[in-house]
């Protein structure tokens, strides 16, 4: 793997480790930038760049899925434990497929 363009290496401390990019970056941009990283034969580039710009459009969606349910629901209270418990067909296929991908 390869860290902003540079061979990950200890001894030059060109090195991050799963845990260190999650306490970084968070979780959800370390994922997205570990599938942005490159799916052809040459090594994955995991880029800083890339992790902070997930976090920026990670941060703008939320935002977005906000400013849209408080245009939904005034009161700006939303529980989704009701809706959670409720499966649906397309819920069922995901979770199907997920399975059978592990």
């Amino acid at each position: 793997m390869v860290l902003n363009n540079e061979k990950m290496s200890k001894s030059t401390g060109n090195f991050l480790t799963l845990a260190d990019c999650i306490d970084q970056f968070g979780v959800d941009a370390t994922r997205m930038t570990l599938a942005d990283a490159g799916d052809g034969l040459d090594d994955a580039n995991f880029a800083s760049e890339v992790a902070n710009s997930m976090i920026l459009k990670l941060t703008t969606f939320e935002k977005w899925i906000q400013d849209n349910l408080k245009a939904i629901i005034p009161s700006g209270s939303v529980d989704f434990k009701e809706a959670k418990a409720q499966k649906d067909l397309w819920d069922t296929i995901l979770e199907n497929s997920i399975n059978g991908s592990i």
